[in-house]
């Protein structure tokens, strides 16, 4: 299944934040029947996030380490034009929401799964992901 990781869930582990350990077990099934897949504009934010904290040398290897396993989708000026248009408060929701679209994910996984209750592509907390679709050894 090709899912769309929105930045926060990468966050959760580069950061250790409160939802790591459920954001890591998704991560873990990418590559053994799932695909990861990021917007453009996460990898940008990323970088930024993790250089403040840590430094240019981490945040740089950190990105590496992200692009051995999650693919970027192609995305253009038409996907944030459309993403404009859609009835989510949060443009940078609506612009992960197009991302999902122009790769074909099937779902997007965040921990904000609220804020894409108007997204054409259905989005699930990792948690809720795990406890539809299992974790990696599980049958």
């Amino acid at each position: 299944m090709r899912l769309l990781l929105d930045i926060n869930v990468i966050l959760d582990i580069a950061f250790q934040r409160t939802g790591e350990p459920a954001s890591s077990t998704v991560i873990a099934t990418c590559g053994r029947g799932n695909e990861a897949w990021v917007a453009w504009h996460s990898v940008a934010t990323l970088a930024y996030l993790v250089e403040r904290q840590r430094s240019a040398v981490v945040a740089r290897s950190f990105i590496r380490d992200l692009l051995a396993w999650a693919r970027v989708a192609p995305t253009g000026h038409d996907d944030a034009l459309k993403a404009l248009d859609w009835p989510m408060p949060d443009y940078e929701d609506a612009l992960q929401s197009a991302v999902a679209l122009a790769c074909s994910a099937a779902c997007i996984i965040t921990r904000n799964e609220r804020d894409f209750a108007a997204s054409p592509v259905p989005a699930l907390t990792p948690a809720v992901f795990l406890s539809r679709h299992g974790a990696p050894g599980r049958a």
